[in-house]
């Protein structure tokens, strides 16, 4: 009977883990464009850099490959072009000389890059 009981929840996490919550995009309100993107391997996998202008800001941004099937080799670059952004997270100094910046970028598809900035130029 308990594992009866125990199969029936991991198909119940399974499920709700497949059931993700689309994004709203009226919480994306940050314009970003994206104008190149090149991934390179790391220890932990393929990481995508993107050379952006966020808020009127040259940056480089980081982070995951974005996946777009089952499988690693699947993993893929942002085209070039204009995408919304929301700020998840950031850290600063006490003079905003020195920041910690983290965005999810909102694709076309509905699907989300999270990164972070990882260079900064005037």
């Amino acid at each position: 009977m308990n594992k009866i009981i125990a199969v029936l929840f991991l198909m119940l996490f399974a499920t709700s883990l497949q059931a993700k919550d689309k994004p709203n995009p009226a919480d994306y309100t940050i314009k970003v464009h994206i104008s190149a993107s090149h991934m390179q391997w790391t220890f932990y996998g393929w990481k995508m850099y993107a050379d952006a202008t966020l808020n009127g800001r040259k940056v480089e941004l980081a982070g995951d490959a974005v996946g777009i099937g089952n499988h690693a080799a699947e993993e893929a670059l942002v085209i070039p072009g204009d995408y919304q952004a929301r700020l998840t997270s950031e850290f600063h100094n006490s003079d905003s000389t020195a920041i910690h910046q983290v965005y999810d970028i909102l694709l076309t598809d509905g699907l989300r890059w999270h990164c972070m900035i990882s260079g900064l130029s005037e």
